[in-house]
């Protein structure tokens, strides 16, 4: 059976300089016999009223109508359950007397609290990691956003632009409130520590409560100084350490802007609706022609088919060879992007037997020469004797010769092989009558090849071509597919020859000699695939430098290029700060609840802190609503206070946590001195 015992009347051991009501300490009895796991348990407790009669109060409900000691109760069951390790989400300020702290010593009134270091501090930790996992997630969307876009590497679209605009912006602009939040809530954990430090006046006092406002940070920072010195307070410099690191965050949130541009690809284009540039296949000049090219003098195309060959030498394969055609922007050139069309050559070659001349006009010295018919006194130096595959013979004089060069010659007779193909030679003139010693020779005997090229039509890999209807302005014509198949010889000069009945006539070849440091300048142990690959490469060259640099046309088109812009982000210093921010204001976060855990933290709202301030009004009374600080101030005079936890000659000390100690705001003048250590972790009201 439960026993009660009687709350012993209070007693006034307050010195004398104290005004204050009295206090009076909380006991209980003991419960000897008592089963813990029961679900009943009925406590009763009895006060003295004003007058001296006994008051009982319990855990049930009192029966007004019972009369005497023997009053009847309406027990209320109590149960308790336990609900596991749990993340509580209770504000730090929320120092609630739970059954834990109540223990054998329970609490007759409503009002008392309980201050535990360790619960402050771990709610203190949850409630502002919420905000930093705020944090954290924006910086993550932020990366994951400058992440994604910059790995669409063929181009953004003009919203895709707008949109990450918009996010990045949006996302910078969230952090700063993030941070602002942050600050606020460190600074609002962290004042009560800070006005528990030292005694103030009502000026600093105040400036300190409302720490969390920036305006009041600067105002400590700026006009905290100590009368008769010129160096900074403490509290001014960390005001101004606190703001600095603010402002730096926000600076480093403004700095991910540069560490991120929207650069035009290099590799790719963007495709839309308009008009294209494509090439002119209609004629061949190295420069736009009036009339679209009509009745263009045909030496003159061959000759800038020649020039364009050369131009556009570079890297080629053997064999057959393709060359895509690039669609480009009528407004800016530079813009290109590779269609659909492309055009494919494919050469033959084959060596053929060399009957007289190879020499570069020097007259034969060998025997095997003396004995043939044709080396005769008469016979011109230039001139160059040789059988074809079928056995036919054939004689031509050829001027443009040097030793151990190559000179190519391109028959200007069209349909000798066929449509869109040209036929030409090529010969390698011997060195051997200008050297002293045979081993000294790199071309000992004359060669001579036989080619021919085709160039195919362009051929286009888009069903819808590309957009483009007129699909007879993208073709080459057959005249101008055989110029470039033979644009290796040609030089648009007409060789001149003597018939036989002794009239001077155009000769059937064009006759073109290039350096011998160059590849068109064939060395001696070429292959047939060697030279062929040589023509189909010059052709190639020819096409290429062509379309880049020869007559164009506008064609309307699904395909026009425009630039494509591309998010290229520095990621070693975006990373850097976008991993840093968290981390560091984590490392803040930390160092927040060591500080702040020392003294008890009252809720931020205005009710919570009027209490707190209620001495302060009392001082200056019930008139005046509208007076400012300073007036306040003025109108109390020298009043300096701190918060902090009133001394009392009664605490059995730091240990006793059942001991009910008083917290508010402490006047300098009551004599207790500077306020040293943590507040003591028990009962507060």
């Amino acid at each position: 059976m439960a026993r009660y015992c009687r709350i012993a009347p209070a007693v006034n051991h307050s010195p004398p300089h104290f005004n204050r009501e009295q206090r009076h300490r909380e006991y209980s009895g003991t419960m000897k016999g008592f089963d813990q796991s029961a679900a009943e348990v009925p406590l009763v407790f009895r006060n003295e009223t004003s007058d001296g009669r006994a008051v009982s109060s319990s855990n049930g409900s009192f029966d007004p109508k019972a009369s005497g000691k023997q009053g009847s109760w309406n027990q209320r069951e109590q149960k308790r359950s336990n609900t596991g390790i749990s993340l509580t989400p209770s504000g730090p300020w929320e120092h609630k007397l739970t059954d834990k702290y109540l223990g054998d010593v329970p609490s007759s009134s409503n009002t008392v609290r309980y201050f535990n270091r360790r619960r402050q501090a771990r709610r203190v930790f949850i409630d502002c990691l919420i905000i930093w996992c705020v944090t954290a997630f924006i910086c993550a969307v932020l990366a994951s956003t400058m992440y994604g876009f910059s790995t669409i590497t063929r181009g953004i679209t003009q919203w895709q632009k707008y949109g990450y605009n918009a996010l990045v912006t949006g996302c910078s602009i969230s952090l700063g409130l993030a941070f602002a939040a942050q600050f606020n809530q460190y600074a609002e954990m962290m004042r009560w520590r800070f006005l528990a430090a030292q005694y103030r006046n009502m000026r600093d006092f105040e400036l300190v409560l409302g720490c969390s406002s920036y305006r009041n940070t600067l105002q400590i920072a700026f006009r905290g100084w100590r009368p008769g010195t010129w160096y900074p307070t403490k509290q001014q410099i960390v005001a101004l350490c606190w703001f600095s690191v603010f402002v730096t965050f926000n600076v480093f949130v403004a700095l991910i802007g540069l560490t991120y541009s929207i650069d035009v690809s290099n590799q790719f284009m963007h495709l839309v609706a308009g008009e294209m540039d494509v090439a002119n296949l209609r004629y061949i000049a190295s420069g736009q022609q009036p009339d679209d090219g009509v009745d263009y003098p045909l030496p003159y195309q061959q000759a800038a088919a020649n020039l364009f060959g050369q131009l556009g030498q570079n890297s080629y394969e053997l064999g057959a060879d393709t060359y895509t055609f690039v669609n480009a922007n009528p407004k800016d050139r530079k813009s290109q992007a590779i269609s659909t069309r492309y055009i494919t050559t494919a050469a033959t070659c084959q060596e053929v037997e060399i009957l007289l001349g190879g020499h570069a006009g020097f007259r034969a010295n060998t025997t095997e020469d003396q004995d043939t018919d044709q080396d005769t006194d008469q016979t011109p130096d230039q001139t160059l004797i040789w059988v074809d595959e079928n056995g036919n013979q054939h004689t031509d004089v050829v001027s443009s010769v040097a030793t151990g060069s190559t000179t190519w010659m391109s028959n200007t007779t069209m349909g000798g092989c066929g449509p869109r193909c040209a036929q030409m030679l090529a010969l390698q003139t011997s060195d051997i009558r200008v050297v002293d010693d045979v081993s000294d020779s790199f071309m000992p005997s004359p060669r001579l090849w036989a080619c021919n090229n085709t160039l195919e039509q362009v051929t286009h890999a888009d069903p819808n071509n590309e957009g483009i209807t007129d699909i007879n302005a993208l073709e080459m014509p057959d005249l101008q597919a055989w110029i470039f198949a033979g644009a290796i010889g040609w030089t648009g000069v007409c060789s001149s020859e003597i018939d036989e009945n002794g009239t001077e006539r155009c000769g059937d070849l064009q006759y073109i000699l290039f350096n011998g440091d160059t590849h068109l300048s064939l060395p001696a142990d070429v292959t047939a695939e060697d030279v062929a690959g040589t023509v189909v490469g010059f052709t190639i060259g020819a096409i290429t430098a062509f379309d880049t640099n020869g007559p164009r046309q506008n064609l309307t088109g699904s395909d026009s290029p425009r630039p494509a812009q591309v998010v290229v982000v520095r990621w070693p210093y975006a990373g850097a700060i976008l991993a840093g921010i968290p981390f560091v204001q984590f490392v803040m976060l930390l160092g927040v609840v060591w500080f702040s855990s020392k003294a008890v933290i009252i809720e931020p709202g205005y009710m919570a802190i009027s209490h707190i301030l209620k001495p302060i009004v009392d001082k200056v009374g019930e008139a005046g609503p509208l007076l400012s600080m300073d007036e306040m101030s003025d109108h109390i005079g020298d009043y300096n206070i701190a918060y902090g936890v009133r001394p009392d000659p009664n605490d059995p000390g730091h240990h006793d946590k059942t001991f009910v100690r008083s917290l508010g705001l402490i006047d300098e003048k009551e004599g207790y001195g500077y306020i040293r250590g943590s507040m003591p972790e028990g009962r507060y009201d």
